[in-house]
């Protein structure tokens, strides 16, 4: 008996070691209560909100953890606890964000981690900067991270390349690749062209093919969502602008039962009509956007360490008058915003991605499985021309159909400040795409070809599949030196199926049977990180890592039917500053970037023309951020970073000696020698209104230095500046603001390679008006 009550004593001491108390008040300087304060604990389910007067509680078991604590109006911080065997009280001091800046939580260690604290090279724009900078798709992210350069390539929703540190995704795979809540996009087109409902967008310069794996060559765009909560919110927006612009949001979250299932929907329908004219068609609105996405989150608390999540997103574009480009860079510039073409150039794209997220939160260890499925298709329903001219020489049409699943498993050590922490994990992919490619030789083309007019046909299938296994551990040396060493292995095996075909008449004559192309690729890519705690508010960190970028196939072409993957190695050092009581940040990194068989479309007799590995580029470059809070309710921001690439090895045919010809000293692409983004924000407060009514003026700068245009650096795009603006009035629940993009219509070459070229964004000028609840 006596043992039996020694037992039942010793299980209900250890459960009130484990479950402890956590109660406390948030209030601000003033000592003034802070009211529905959102209480979230990081890498774990748990949170709360605190009541009316600032009081809040938690029950959380023994261990350490980290708690982030924002409000609107205040600083977002980020405050370490230890709960032993006593609870704990705890009280907590926001400050109103015009004092000082917010702490960021990010994601890019594939755990929430402190920004300031990551010893890693990335930029972190939260919601009310991506409204501020007014970024609505991955074309508005230039200049906004150091190094960051986006191309407009075919004034179409689904044509931007990214662009960091130099390399550009030039081929059929991208350079940065692109996640979106942990799930990977196979292509830039299968990322979201239009943003809704982002919490944040996280911009990791250099390699990252430890943790991300394929394509993350030079960097990664990690794309957040807003996750429902206890709390019932929703936002409505409404965009008008020239150019015919209409945007319509609208969000909405709440619990569907309290504490339990949360849910999150909602959509957007975006249009904008004619920039372009084209005479050749007597068509003054030649171009015009036009898509509608949708959303759906769901997130269910199973137990109290068991959290389940589905997130369904689906877009449809149809943008009429894409790649409006002319074949001469004199006509571009002279006759800004003509096409001449012969057909509509529709371009149409749909995407839908849905995932499924299971999650373990334990004591020590956290558990991940994520499971995705992406289906794509895009088409050009209506012919797009292929001489630029009003001449009809070429057209052409494409349809791709792609399915994608991916599973990720993931282990992790549960808090990011203990001793020791970690992750293991494993990823599973396959593909399957299947396209049809025209190419039309139209009947002008008969001055080339008596057989004139006629269609070639290539069909292909492409099936994918890889899996890789990643690991990464940092060691606390000692309290103020840490050690991360990473390693990821990738084996991805590569098929393509294809058949070519002639069509005249209506008659369609097969030239090839099917033929199947295999490649097997593998990559080993190291990372290691050296950080130190300098201060409580500056570490200094030396680090090396290694990416890929997968090979692929060339269509079509017998001689050289595919290509090797590229390989890239990354050296920096960096320097993260919180300063003058939280209301300066700098941030400063040096970079030495190797671009190594870089995938380049040249050819070796001027007749067959492929992708080859070709290219060693080097590029070395400082990057620059800081936030600056000078005086009250003045905010600077400023992004900056410097370029000096250039090839250690380039050999590609000369059309002017008709050899192969050795480009070495060249400058890399699309990489601007110096590129900086300097924003100015004034916040004027009512001091009188009882819903914090205030007025704002916002300017921004943006200046983009000379770069090359193609790889023999005939062609370059002069430096240019861009001026943008917004101000209007913000209170609780609404905001109405104006706003200018490019208000001095700076005439620039947003594309300009192979004799196509095409001019950047004209002005833009708006208005928004959101509500809040």
């Amino acid at each position: 008996m006596i043992k039996h009550l020694l037992l039942l004593m010793s299980i209900i001491a250890c459960s009130i070691i484990q479950a402890q108390s956590l109660t406390g008040k948030v209030t601000d300087i003033d000592g003034q209560p802070v009211a529905f304060v959102n209480i979230k604990v990081l890498n774990n389910p748990a949170g709360t909100v605190a009541d009316v007067n600032g009081h809040f509680s938690l029950s959380l078991k023994d261990g350490n953890y980290q708690l982030q604590f924002s409000a609107v109006g205040y600083a977002t911080i980020v405050q370490a606890i230890t709960l032993s065997t006593f609870p704990l009280k705890l009280d907590v001091t926001l400050i109103n964000q015009a004092q000082a800046l917010s702490e960021m939580v990010i994601t890019a260690n594939k755990m929430e981690t402190d920004l300031q604290k990551t010893p890693m090279s990335i930029t972190s724009l939260d919601a009310r900067k991506i409204d501020d900078y007014r970024v609505w798709s991955l074309s508005d992210l230039t200049a906004l991270a150091p190094s960051a350069f986006t191309i407009e390539h075919g004034n179409s929703t689904g044509s931007t390349f990214l662009n960091i540190r130099g390399a550009l995704g030039f081929t059929n795979e991208q350079a940065v690749a692109t996640y979106v809540d942990g799930v990977y996009q196979f292509d830039f087109f299968s990322a979201p062209f239009n943003f809704n409902n982002i919490e944040r967008i996280e911009i990791l310069r250099g390699p990252q093919g430890t943790l991300y794996g394929r394509n993350a060559y030079s960097g990664v765009v990690n794309i957040v969502t807003k996750k429902a909560t206890n709390q019932t919110s929703g936002q409505v927006s409404l965009n008008f602008g020239n150019y015919g612009l209409q945007r319509y949001n609208v969000s909405l979250s709440l619990p569907a039962i309290n504490n339990k299932l949360f849910v999150g929907l909602g959509g957007q329908l975006s249009k904008r009509g004619a920039v372009y004219e084209n005479p050749t068609l007597n068509d003054k609105n030649f171009d015009g956007r036009r898509s509608i996405n949708g959303f759906l989150n769901l997130k269910y608390l199973l137990t109290d360490s068991w959290l389940l999540g589905l997130t369904v997103r689906s877009e449809d574009n149809k943008d009429a008058g894409s790649f409006p480009w002319v074949a001469f860079r004199d006509v571009a510039f002279n006759e800004p915003y003509k096409a001449f073409g012969n057909f509509p150039n529709t371009e149409k794209i749909s995407n839908t991605n849905a995932a499924f997220t299971a999650q373990h939160f334990g004591q020590k260890i956290n558990f991940i499985s994520q499971t995705s499925a992406i289906q794509y298709n895009g088409s050009y329903p209506d012919r797009f021309d292929f001489d630029f001219t009003e001449a009809r020489f070429f057209s052409g049409d494409n349809t791709t159909d792609q399915k994608q699943f991916t599973q990720e498993f993931r282990v992790s050590s549960a808090s990011a400040t203990e001793k020791l922490r970690w992750t293991i994990g494993s990823f599973l992919f396959l593909e399957k795409t299947s396209s049809t490619g025209k190419t039309y030789f139209d009947e002008d083309y008969v001055i080339f070809d008596p057989a004139a007019p006629y269609t070639s046909i290539i069909n292909g299938k492409r099936n994918n599949r890889g899996v890789a296994l990643f690991g990464q551990v940092t060691y606390a040396v000692t309290d103020k030196l840490d050690l991360t060493l990473g390693a990821r292995w990738d084996r991805e095996h590569k098929e393509r199926t294809e058949n070519s075909a002639f069509e005249q008449g209506g008659i369609t004559i097969p030239l090839t049977d099917d033929t199947t192309f295999v490649r097997n690729f593998s990559a080993f890519t190291p990372k290691a990180i050296l950080s130190y705690e300098v201060s409580e508010n500056a570490i200094v960190f030396a680090s090396y890592a290694k990416g890929f970028r997968v090979g692929g196939f060339n269509i079509n072409s017998r001689e050289y039917s595919s290509y090797n993957p590229e390989k890239s190695d990354n050296y920096e050092i960096g320097l993260k500053n919180n300063l003058w009581d939280k209301k300066l940040r700098i941030n400063l990194t040096a970079f030495y970037f190797q671009q190594k068989d870089q995938q380049i479309t040249t050819s070796k007799d001027g007749i067959n023309f492929a992708v080859l590995n070709v290219g060693d580029m080097n590029n070395l470059g400082l990057e620059a951020e800081v936030t600056a809070l000078p005086v009250r309710n003045l905010q600077i921001d400023w992004t900056a970073s410097t370029s000096n690439s250039n090839y250690a090895r380039l050999p590609l045919f000369d059309a002017l000696t008709l050899t192969v010809k050795d480009f070495k000293g060249n400058q890399a692409i699309y990489n601007p020698k110096l590129q900086s983004m300097l924003a100015v924000q004034y916040n004027i407060p009512l001091s009188n209104s009882k819903r914090n009514l205030a007025i704002f003026v916002r300017g921004e700068y943006r200046y983009t230095g000379e770069y090359q245009l193609n790889f023999e650096n005939s062609e370059a795009q002069k430096a240019y500046s861009i001026v943008n603006a917004r101000a209007g009035v913000t209170c609780k629940n609404i905001d109405i603001a104006v706003w200018g993009r490019n208000l001095n219509d700076a005439r620039y070459l947003g594309w300009g390679t192979f004799a196509s070229y095409m001019l950047g964004a004209p002005r833009m000028m708006g208005v928004t008006l959101t509500g809040r609840f």
